[in-house]
This record gives C-alpha cells, sequence and structure tokens, in this order.
C-alpha cells in the first residue's frame, strides 16, 4: 500500500514539474496583476512608473514639435515695406524689411538666362554686395533663399527650376560670399506667389526672381 501512494505522489511531482517546464515563468514577463497589485518588470519599475514615463517622453515629443513650428518660418504674415541701406546701391537689388524679416530681391535677367539655373557672371556684384551687407548687419543669423517663377509652363517644372535656381544662389553665397552653409537654406515657391499680373510680360519678369532673406 505504501508503495502504491509513493509511486501516485512521485508520478504527481513529475507531472506538475512538465507543466511547468511548458509554461515558464520569466522576470522579463510581467505577472499577472490584481486590482490591489501593480506589475512589476525586471527594471523595478510598476506599470503606473511605465506609463507615466511613456506619458513624459510624448509631452516631451510634443514640446519640441511646438518649439520646432514656432521657430519655422512664416513670411505669409510679414509686412515688408522698402528700406534703403546705404551699402546697397545697385538698381537690380532691392531691398524690404520689417521687424522680423531683411528681404534682398535680385532680378532674374541679372542672374539666370531664360530657362537655366546657372549663375551668370553679371550676377556677381549684386550677390557681393549682398553678402557684404548680410555680413555687416546679420552676421551669423539664418538666412533663406527663396525661388520664384511666372506661371507659364508647367506647375512643376516651374517649381523645380525656382529651387534649382535658390539652390544656385546658396551655393555661390556660401562658397564666394563666406556665409555660413548651415545657416543658408533654400525654399521653392515655383509660380505660388506672384508679385505681379502674370498675363503681361512685364508681370511676368517681375515674378521670375530670386529673393534672400535674412531672419533677424
Amino acid at each position: 500500500m505504501k508503495k502504491q501512494l509513493f509511486s501516485v505522489l512521485a508520478a504527481t511531482a513529475l507531472l506538475t514539474a512538465c507543466g511547468d517546464l511548458k509554461n515558464p515563468e520569466t522576470k522579463d514577463q510581467p505577472q499577472e496583476a490584481t486590482a490591489d497589485t501593480a506589475v512589476v518588470y525586471r527594471n523595478g519599475e510598476t506599470a503606473a512608473d511605465a506609463a507615466g514615463t511613456a506619458g513624459d517622453k510624448i509631452e516631451n515629443a510634443a514640446d519640441k514639435a511646438g518649439a520646432a513650428v514656432s521657430n519655422a518660418w512664416d513670411m505669409t504674415k510679414a509686412k515688408l515695406s522698402d528700406v534703403k541701406l546705404e551699402e546697397i546701391d545697385l538698381p537690380e537689388v532691392s531691398v524690404r524689411s520689417d521687424d522680423q524679416y531683411n528681404v534682398y530681391g535680385i532680378e532674374e535677367k541679372i542672374l539666370f538666362d531664360t530657362d537655366k539655373a546657372e549663375i551668370k557672371p553679371s550676377a556677381t556684384r549684386a550677390l557681393s554686395e549682398i553678402s557684404a551687407s548680410v555680413a555687416q548687419r546679420f552676421r551669423g543669423k539664418e538666412v533663406r533663399v527663396l525661388g520664384f517663377a511666372d506661371s507659364r509652363g508647367d506647375k512643376s517644372y516651374n517649381r523645380e527650376l525656382a529651387a534649382k535656381r535658390a539652390a544656385a544662389v546658396k551655393n555661390w553665397l556660401t562658397t564666394n560670399g563666406q556665409m555660413n552653409a548651415a545657416n543658408v537654406s533654400i525654399e521653392s515657391f515655383g509660380e505660388s506667389a506672384p508679385v505681379a499680373s502674370n498675363a503681361t510680360a512685364s508681370g511676368r519678369q517681375e515674378n521670375r526672381r530670386v529673393e534672400i532673406a535674412v531672419r533677424k
């Protein structure tokens, strides 16, 4: 009788051990928690702690995103007025300004041939004058080169050409104008921001332009 009881107990223990092997508990897995207990992970952080940490991360990310938006360029609300700077005396260079931005404009015919994005030799004086003015007044400030086109042709082509022209001007400014490349960015508006009517040749000429904006 004792031998039979021992055999039954041994068999039961063996089955229990096998069941444990099939369903091992590891420290990496959270254990079941009741309403009165908290799940604790290997790093000692409770579920509530983990949720709080995740919430903090989300909040920090939101703060960073908000800061990025607040630091973004928004010239749509700029109220620029023509200004005269003593160091700018070339008629092909215009200057407009408000309390946030200073914008230098250059006539397209000075910078580029038709449908081209290679800077003409005639642009050297104008670009040199602008880069010297920026160095004098706004050294270390952010600069953005803006490319514009008229409405003739395909919209995507106009945006691409304006982007290439803006990139060419940036390259000149950082190579010859001694501007820090890290401070200079480009933006292409294509035909989306005209300053004159595209119905006339003179209006289209005004719309084909590059502007060099400095954020004060």
